[in-house]
């Protein structure tokens, strides 16, 4: 994903902040007719930040909006973790998504999948849930997921181009 102008000013000061205090910048939003900058960010020990550690972020970028003359004085700062249903957009994202629940919504009809016209059917709704099993080493990757359809499991494969949106589904009885 490329930055420009003060979305890329924004997103590299908050980047280099949270690599210092020692956490992912896991996703980043800029709303500029909000003026709202959103960051979340992730402890890679426990793929999740609690509210110390956004309290924690927050202060060390303080200084950088208090100080920097670029930024405008009525920007809001959110320092948020990515929470349990967190947006899946990035390669990285998904592969700490490896083994875990994700829901996809998608165009098009997936590359692979074996199933009867049902199974077809099924997949022409362009959503589904299931378990992400790999991912591919390629530039344009390609998901392979485990998903269930009347007690049946079978795999499905899907480009990352495909993907319209995706996010984790945990099964929270199992959290």
């Amino acid at each position: 994903m490329s930055r420009t102008g003060l979305e890329e000013k924004f997103y590299n000061a908050c980047k280099e902040i949270v690599l210092n205090e020692g956490f992912i910048l896991y996703d980043f939003d800029y709303l500029a007719s909000q003026k709202i900058v959103r960051i979340f960010i992730m402890n890679e020990e426990t793929n999740s930040a609690d509210l110390e550690d956004c309290v924690k972020v927050d202060r060390a970028l303080t200084p950088v909006f208090e100080e920097n003359t670029w930024i405008p004085d009525d920007i809001v700062l959110e320092v948020s973790s990515p929470g349990v249903y967190r947006k899946l957009k990035t390669k990285e994202h998904f592969n700490w998504s490896l083994g875990k629940r994700i829901h996809v919504k998608f165009r098009g009809t997936p590359l692979e999948f074996e199933g009867d016209k049902k199974v077809q059917k099924f997949l022409n709704g362009k959503v589904l849930t299931g378990v992400l099993e790999s991912i591919s080493d390629d530039e344009n990757f390609k998901l392979k997921i485990e998903t269930e359809f009347k007690g049946d499991h079978f795999p499905v494969v899907i480009e990352n181009e495909q993907i319209i949106r995706a996010q984790l589904e945990p099964e929270l009885a199992k959290i």
